[in-house]
This record gives C-alpha cells, structure tokens and sequence, in this order.
C-alpha cells in the first residue's frame, strides 16, 4: 500500500496553501545551496548517458510465434481484445515450446492446446466443438480457462458457472492429478487471490461439475476453481481463473494484495498456474521437450545482492567481497549515488568512497545504481522529461517520505551517469528502487537510460519466485525489453538475519523443487552478523543449488528466454535433431526431455538422470544442431 504519509490532503485552507508555497521555496532554496556545496566540494565525473526514444514495436503475436514443431503447444486466442501476454510469460517462463493462432484447424494439429482467454457461447460453433470432443477423445488435451455462463458446459465438463468477484481463496486437491504434480507445499496447494480487506476483487467463474467431470481445485465458497472431463484417451481442463488474473496481475503489482507475507516467505500464488502447465505439458505430450530454467542444469541459484544507501555502508563491502571470493562467489552491489545534502543525510560519493568502488569493480564484482535520493516517494515522483543531468538535476530529500525537485528519470539516468562516469570500465544494465519504491513508469525510464535488469520487486509482492519480462506501464499489454528479478530473502525485518538462516534455506529449497531462484538482499552496513549469516547460507545451500553471479544469471536468463530453437524428426527412427541459436554468448542452457536418452551428438552434455542434456557454450550469432536418440 501506498504510505499515507505522502498523500495529499483533500483540502487546505488558504493560509495553509500560502504556509505551503512558502515552505517549497525555502526548500528549493536549500536544495540548491545543498547541492552547489556539495558539487564544490567534490568533483565527480559523468559518462554519457543517452535516452532513447521510446518506440518498441507493436507484437503480432501470431507472428511472433509461429509453428515450427509437432511438440509445440497451440495457444489458440478465441478473441482480440486481450493480448495473450500472460499465457506467453507463463509459457516461455517454463521453457514450454509454443504458438499462437486463431485457427482452430491449426490448433487441432497438436495434441495440447491452450485456449485464451475465455470461452462463450459464441466461441465456437456446434462443428467445431464436435472436432474439439474427437481430438480430445483420441488423446489430445485441452486447458481453457474463463468459460462463462453460456458457455457449453457439457463439453467442459460443467453444468453451471457463476461469475463473482468475491472469491479470494483456491484449494487444490494434493495428488488428484498429474497436473498437481508440483503442489506438495501448503503455500502452493491453498493460495490467495486477494486480501480479505477487499470485499470484492476481479471475476472469477465457479463451477458445479457435471457427473463426468472432477473437481481439482474449489474456491472457498465450494464452487470448483479447476475441473477435469475425460473424454476417450485424453482430457479437458478447465480453471476458473484466468492467466491475466492468476499471473500477469502479480506480475505487474497489479492485485489485491494476494501476498501472505511481503518478503522473506515462500509465496507462489503465481507460480502455481504455470507449474501447472508444465505439468500439463510433461504428463500430457508424449515427446515433451522443454527449456530449463537454470543453467547447468542445476535445480536453483541463490543470487546475493547488496543495497550500499549508507555513508557507512563503503569500507563492509570490501569484507563481503572477500568473504564471497572465499567461497567463489561473486555477488551484485546496488549503489546509491547520493552527491545532494538534505534532510535525509549528506551526500557521500567522497574520494574514499569512489576508490572502494573502483576496487570492487576491479576485482569482478557487477555493480548496479540504486537512486540518488533513496526516497520512500518515489513510487509518486513524476517520469520527467529525460534531459536530467548531474548538471540539472538537483533532488532534495525533505523528509523520509517526501521530496522535492526529483523525477523518475533523474534517478535513473543521473544514477548511471555517475557510477558508469566515476568507475572505469564500469557499464550499468542493472537498477534497484530505493525502498523497493516502484512507479509504474520506471521500466520505460530504464529501458529509455539503456537499463536492461530490474530488482525492485519482493517475489512474495509479485507472487512469483520466477524472473519476467517487465511490462511497460506495469500494465497487461508490452513488454518493456527488461527483466525483473524480484527480491526473495532480506535483512532489514525482525528477527535478525542471523536468526532467519533455517527459515531461509528452505525458503531456496522450495524454490529449488520448482526450479525457481532465490534472490538474497543484505545491507553491508557491518561485517559482523549479517555477513556471519550469508558465510552460513553459504556453506548450508541445499543439493544442486549454487550461488551465482547475478548479472551473469540475469544475461543466462534474457538468452534463455529469446533463445531460437526447434526440433525435427531425424534421419533414423527414436532420433530427433535439435536446433539452437541465440543472439547472445551464453553458458549452461538446459534441455528436458520426457523420454529416456541413449546418446546424444557431440555439442552437448548429458546428464546421469538421462533426461536433461546441459549444451556446449553458445557464440552469438551462431547456432548449433545436436542429433539425440532415445531409448526404446
């Protein structure tokens, strides 16, 4: 929620408006001195930083995912109103092949076809259902969602459903499916989809099954959220809540405060809907293969970040840099690069301070901005015009939840231009909101100064423990061109950090099981018990699970998910051969496979489970084509 601290009051009198205006020149008066004081005292230099113009194009998603393989999953948009963003995240977040389409015939070609967004009575005609029942019945399946009153619920397996925004609550049924394969925790087997406070939220359908069908999930009010109809040799599922509002909505911190906890928790509310459609493809598509989520085929990496918005906060870095180089860890350091004296402290980009810099950039470690000012407003600063400058730009925090004289892009632009101008070598792609504060207009701030990841959000916030493609405007249509890796685990609440190790690590072992990651906030505002708790996180991460560096786990990421591959059939039977590109160099891109694996062509790795083969480093540019046989 918004602080109330920072909101305007509805009404002010006229002597308070005139007290008011007062107040603001006294403190633009003071910004100014504070910052020409500051600027005289110490000379910092400036890299160029320049904005581009906003102009992503326009996707044609049919276009953009095309068919290519029998092993693809069809999503089939039954309207244009919607762009299928949120089943595309779902999709290309669980490495599940995939294409877009209006042609039902099209879709009909492939056994699994995801239907978005909704279903009517108007959807499709008696003939198509009809070629939908026989391709069901011969062993397709089908996962729809959204289907209305109206709808034909025979063929879905309902014989009424009711549309209400007053259900916050799904219970899964553990084990009464294999699509429930994943959800073995609490967390994931009930999740909420609003907070109690809100009486109504967004539409959900609840369904009374008919006698072919069977319950999966049921929404507090007993309504069934998900049911399953068999039909012949294959099935149809059908869930009550859509994508957009089960994913997309946490996704750009859009919901109604869904969260159990805001941070150091377990939260997967989102992630429960596209477990399910990797499930729903595993079980279901005979010659499954799908895109891992970590690289080497790991089961999850643990990223260690640092937040130095603290005068004192300069000389620990140094002993968490050496700390994390004893155990071959390279961690990411997001620096507030403050040069403005006000209310909430002085500035500190001092000689001394630039020189730790220097030497942790020297020694390896990425390093990110995080603000100028560090304010707890930010979440309401204006996005600016982008013509601020250090030269310009002259913030002023006037309290912890106030300021003045600050936008989005001077934040963001004048951050970088510092660090970038004041550390040689250094190149900024990675940004951290101060208070993990977030306008709605920052991802086309960062994109616009040339940022290309984010670390703003909690997960528990945004209900997904997975990294996304952030949205422009946080809204439910475009894609920004950045990616958000949201925080897991910090070190500012009670009890200590060193108290929460236990707690911590199974929090990185659920996320392991779902081949989820794990990002680690801690202030290095001492080397004594914080860092004594990330030596012990360290030293007790669970089977599988490394420490990464986190920009170069954020480049595996973008890699993985604009990786270009397809699959044909090879020259002799049980053979298929697998073809990949990626515009980018990247290590460790994993491949799953339902069958079991004899050999596979030089070029990759296979693994002992036999299932998984981990591919030989990729040029950018270039691709690669790997033979793979599979057992009988």
């Amino acid at each position: 929620m918004f602080p109330a601290a920072v909101r305007a009051p509805e009404r002010a009198s006229r002597f308070s408006l005139r007290a008011t205006a007062v107040l603001a020149v006294v403190a633009a008066l003071f910004g100014l001195f504070g910052w020409l004081n500051y600027r005289g005292a110490h000379r910092l230099l400036v890299a160029d930083v320049r904005v581009r113009a906003l102009a992503p194009p326009r996707v044609v998603f049919e276009d953009a995912y095309p068919e290519q393989f029998p092993m693809q999953v069809a999503l089939l948009r039954t309207a244009v109103d919607e762009p299928p963003l949120a089943a595309v995240h779902a999709l290309r977040e669980m490495g599940i092949p995939f294409f877009v389409t209006r042609q039902l015939a099209q879709a009909l070609g492939h056994r699994l076809v995801l239907i978005y967004p909704r279903i009517d009575g108007e959807t499709f005609s008696p003939a198509e259902l009809e070629l939908i029942r026989r391709h069901v019945e011969a062993g397709g399946s089908v996962f729809a969602q959204s289907a209305a009153a109206g709808a034909p619920g025979a063929h879905f397996g309902f014989r009424e459903a009711s549309a209400s925004k007053r259900r916050h609550v799904v219970r899964f049924e553990r084990g009464a499916d294999p699509l429930l394969r994943y959800l073995d925790r609490p967390e994931e087997l009930e999740i909420r989809l609003g907070s109690d406070q809100f009486p109504e939220i967004f539409w959900t359908q609840g369904y009374t099954p008919d006698a072919s069908a069977t319950t999966l999930a049921r929404f507090e009010d007993g309504s069934a959220a998900l049911v399953r109809k068999r039909i012949g040799s294959g099935a149809i599922y059908l869930s009550g809540v859509s994508l957009l509002d089960g994913l997309m909505r946490g996704q750009t911190n859009r919901h109604y405060e869904a969260f159990r906890h805001y941070v150091n928790a377990f939260e997967p509310a989102g992630d429960v809907w596209m477990l399910l459609l990797r499930a729903w493809y595993e079980s279901l598509e005979p010659g499954a293969v799908r895109l891992g989520t970590i690289p080497r085929g790991l089961r999850s990496v643990v990223l260690f970040t640092h937040d130095v918005d603290w005068e004192n906060s300069f000389p620990p870095m140094i002993d968490y840099a050496r700390a994390e180089t004893a155990h071959s860890v390279r961690s990411l350091f997001f620096v507030q690069m403050k040069y403005v004296n006000d209310a909430n402290g002085k500035g500190y980009l001092s000689p001394g301070n630039l020189d730790v810099l220097r030497r942790i950039h020297r020694e390896g470690f990425p390093m990110g901005t995080h603000s100028i000012i560090h304010s707890r407003a930010f979440n309401y600063f204006e996005l600016g015009t982008g013509t601020e400058t250090y030269g310009s730009y002259k913030p002023r925090g006037t309290g912890p939840n106030t300021a003045t004289g600050a936008t989005v892009f001077g934040e963001v632009r004048v951050s970088r231009e510092l660090l970038d101008g004041n550390v040689p070598g250094q190149h900024t792609v990675f940004f951290r909101a101060g208070h993990l504060r977030v306008p709605k207009t920052l991802p086309e701030a960062l994109a616009r100064c040339g940022y290309e990841f984010d670390s703003s959000f909690t997960a528990p916030d945004v209900l997904t423990n997975f990294p996304y493609a952030l949205t422009l405007g946080l809204d439910f249509e475009q894609e920004a061109g950045l990616y958000e890796f949201p925080v897991t685990i910090e070190d500012e609440e009670e009890p200590a950090l060193r108290e929460r190790v236990d707690s911590s690590i199974d929090v990185f072992r659920a996320n392991a099981d779902n081949g989820a990651v794990s990002v680690v906030l801690i202030h290095p505002t001492d080397a004594g018990m914080k860092l004594e708790a990330e030596q012990a996180m360290l030293e007790r991460l669970p089977a599988g699970v490394e420490a990464m560096d986190p920009l170069e786990f954020a480049r595996f990421w973008r890699a993985r998910d604009r990786l270009d591959w397809n699959v044909a059939p090879g020259a002799k039977p049980r053979t298929i051969v697998l073809r990949a590109g990626s515009r980018e160099p990247v290590r460790g891109i994993t491949f799953e496979f339902g069958g079991e694996i004899a050999a596979v062509s030089a070029g990759a790795n296979l693994l002992d489970d036999r299932h998984r083969i981990v591919l030989a480093p990729l040029e950018a540019g270039k691709s690669v084509q790997l033979e793979i046989a599979f057992r009988p």
